[in-house]
């Protein structure tokens, strides 16, 4: 059920002849200014909410280096293509090489983000050759979709290891200089899971509820331990994206 159906059901339980005698009463005035006051005092709080997470300054994206972990495949490959589009310089890192070629405004390099040598190793050379990332959006992801007793000791670390281990080692990697110039954006890509645990998807939704508490930490050292409150930092969650985009890297 999308989000129209809902919002169709729930104006259904609402019966318009009950709201009449209130609408055209005396109080009408009253109530509009009431609701007008609590719809303002709603954006403001929201505009505030914003701020306190994030810097408000605007972003010339033609400037920023975005790097995008498993960029080969599903959702990480969709958020690839979408900012070449807007003429964006991109990074894709991935285990496997895209099916398609990326357009001229993205390098692709070959990485284990489970493995931190590797990832300073690829970190250094894209340095080199692109420059220094200002936007590290950590993607890439696995889920075995087994029950627990099915599952073997490997296919359980590894959904670890890739889900959110791999997030210490890349932000160790590409967050001191966005803390440095006080510059930069951090992503990490959430899911329901992180809040709706089913039968034999267990491991992934652990690794996605510590992948949400991490994010949630590194926002509060951001603006607190390292006193780098322009450094944005948001957690995504993403719906409507066919099945096949979102589970790209299932373990068989």
């Amino acid at each position: 059920m999308n989000r129209l159906e809902i919002q169709d059901r729930l104006l259904a339980i609402i019966n318009p002849n009950a709201l009449g005698p209130i609408l055209s009463s005396k109080h009408t005035p009253v109530i509009l200014r009431t609701l007008g006051t609590l719809g303002l005092a709603y954006a403001i709080n929201k505009a505030f909410n914003r701020l306190a997470l994030n810097n408000s300054s605007s972003w010339d994206w033609r400037r920023e280096i975005v790097l995008v972990t498993g960029g080969s495949s599903g959702l990480g490959e969709l958020v690839v293509r979408k900012l070449a589009k807007r003429c964006v310089k991109v990074v894709a890192v991935d285990l496997n090489a895209p099916k398609t070629p990326f357009p001229a405004n993205v390098s692709f390099y070959k990485l284990d983000v489970t493995n931190p040598e590797k990832i300073r190793r690829v970190a250094q050379v894209i340095r080199e050759e692109v420059g220094e990332p200002t936007v590290l959006v950590n993607n890439a992801g696995v889920a075995a979709m087994k029950p627990i007793l099915e599952e073997t000791d490997q296919e359980i670390r590894r959904t670890f290891d890739v889900n959110i281990v791999a997030h210490f080692f890349l932000v160790r990697e590409f967050l001191p200089h966005m803390a440095k110039e006080n510059h930069g954006h951090i992503i990490t890509i959430a899911s329901m899971a992180s809040f709706v645990t089913l039968a034999s998807n267990v491991d992934y939704s652990c690794s996605k509820a510590a992948a949400l508490t991490f994010h949630e930490g590194l926002t509060q050292e951001l603006k607190y331990r390292y006193n780098a409150k322009n450094v944005c930092t948001r957690q995504e969650l993403v719906y409507n994206i066919p099945l096949k985009c979102l589970f790209a890297n299932i373990i068989i």
